[in-house]
């Protein structure tokens, strides 16, 4: 199947490039410097085995979604600009094996980084006679692998839209703004306006499922029964479908607009 070959050679690049590299050690530098934070807190008495999951996820809110879009955002309008694309569709490919040979390679990069940080940070942990939440780890680490498909997801949705690697640049950091942040507040408008522009008297049970709408609302609604939270099941299955929806629909929205324009 050729878009394999586009995957192949995704990875391939990145080993060459030292991108594969630079990214496994930035991620296994946060999580190993995290897991010595925990391991001095639980020697002081005031942590237990359970909060290095804690520290892991609060790292993995913002560096997660900027090594998502970051990793993939110009992996395809960057081929566009430089000539690169017009050749690989000279080649026994189609646009879409570009775009999900790109998706699959650059998403096996990001697992790759990840996988080592969170290695790096149980490694500290074991190495210092700690024990680690096994189950915990597990979990965090499967959330945030969708957390991760997601915003890859987008970039590469992104790239395969754009003609320029400025326009994906200004776009990437838009979706980040929007997703991460300005999203948190945009339940409570809607309430607010379906209220007729006054404070509700009640909040609509509805605002928690629009919240999730964004991947990074989702993930930390994923993260509450793994950190020991009370969770509403039903919300954190929801919040799960969001993750594989951006996983699916972004790549397909830029793939149609992909196929629909000029080189």
């Amino acid at each position: 199947m050729n878009w394999q070959l586009i995957a192949r050679k995704e990875i391939g690049d990145a080993i060459r490039n030292r991108q594969l590299y630079a990214l496994a050690a930035t991620f296994a530098l946060v999580f190993a410097v995290l897991a010595e934070l925990h391991v001095r807190e639980v020697d002081r008495g005031y942590a237990g085995p359970g909060d290095l999951v804690d520290l892991f996820a609060l790292a993995s809110m913002l560096l997660v979604p900027v090594a998502g879009l970051l990793l993939a955002s110009s992996a395809i309008v960057r081929r566009r600009s430089n000539g690169q694309l017009t050749l690989l569709l000279g080649l026994p490919h189609d646009r879409r094996d570009i775009v999900f040979g790109t998706y699959v390679g650059r998403y096996a990069i990001f697992l790759a980084s990840l996988l080592a940080g969170v290695f790096a940070g149980v490694a500290v942990v074991i190495g210092t006679g700690h024990g680690v939440p096994t189950t915990a780890v597990l979990a965090y680490l499967l959330a945030s692998a969708g957390l991760g498909l997601a915003y890859l997801a987008i970039a590469i949705g992104i790239s395969a839209t754009v003609r320029t690697q400025t326009w994906a640049t200004f776009a990437v950091f838009g979706a980040l703004l929007l997703l991460l942040f300005v999203w948190r507040f945009v339940p409570e408008a809607l309430a607010y306006a379906a209220a007729g522009f006054e404070e509700p008297t009640t909040r609509p049970w509805w605002t928690a499922y629009v919240g999730v709408l964004s991947p990074s609302l989702a993930y930390e609604r994923l993260l509450e029964p793994i950190l020991g939270s009370a969770a509403d099941r039903t919300l954190v299955w929801f919040s799960a479908a969001v993750l594989l929806a951006w996983g699916v629909v972004a790549p397909v929205v830029g793939y149609r607009r992909f196929v629909a324009t000029d080189l």
